[in-house]
């Protein structure tokens, strides 16, 4: 899947993070579990939308 770039909701600092190629018969809609570089605590992204669980439109 590649490197994505999303924006810390504690700190409000933009972070990088790698998330790997799905494997077969995984759900696209499927959050995955990120542990955050700038607070250290754990995000959940959507990986077909690659937004933030909660985060606004």
């Amino acid at each position: 899947m590649g490197n994505l770039i999303f924006k810390c909701p504690r700190t409000g600092m933009n972070v990088q993070h790698w998330l790997e190629e799905p494997k077969p018969g995984d759900p696209a809609c499927a959050y995955e579990t990120v542990v955050c570089k700038a607070c250290t605590r754990l995000h959940f992204i959507n990986r077909d939308t690659r937004r933030l669980l909660g985060e606004k439109e």
